[in-house]
């Protein structure tokens, strides 16, 4: 599979999704799936970090229709999203979905061009939690 997904720390509070080599639409979703899966079984806040350096080449179709469904259907213990993109295109996009988020949500959606900068900002969230 091109989309991996697997928890960072044993604590269970901080997943990593790393896309690699083109991937799918299909491949995307069950990576939600299988995300969801995971955090449906914490009862803790988790912080996702969806690291597409590898995989940032985004597949034909629908990515604000496809954002929004993953988005929308994250768990309500999902404290952050953090996106690891290098592309201004693939960054207004998720800009976007933000946007349809419901419930307000989508302010948990933070984007930054380095893993690095993701693992920083994932440590101040479970240093700071809002």
């Amino acid at each position: 599979m091109s989309i991996n997904v697997g928890w960072v720390d044993k604590n269970k509070e901080i997943i990593l999704v790393k896309y690699e080599k083109r991937w799918t639409w299909t491949e995307f979703q069950e990576s939600v799936n299988a995300t969801n899966a995971m955090i449906d079984a914490i009862d803790h806040p988790v912080i996702e970090i969806h690291d597409t350096l590898q995989g940032a080449v985004l597949p034909s179709g629908n990515i604000i229709a496809q954002g929004k469904m993953a988005f929308a259907g994250a768990a309500d213990n999902v404290a952050l999203i953090i996106v690891v993109v290098n592309s201004s295109l693939i960054q207004t996009f998720l800009s976007l979905v933000a946007k349809f988020i419901p419930n307000g949500r989508g302010h948990i959606i933070k984007t930054v061009s380095t893993l690095e900068e993701a693992n920083t900002l994932a440590q101040e969230a479970r240093a700071n939690p809002s």
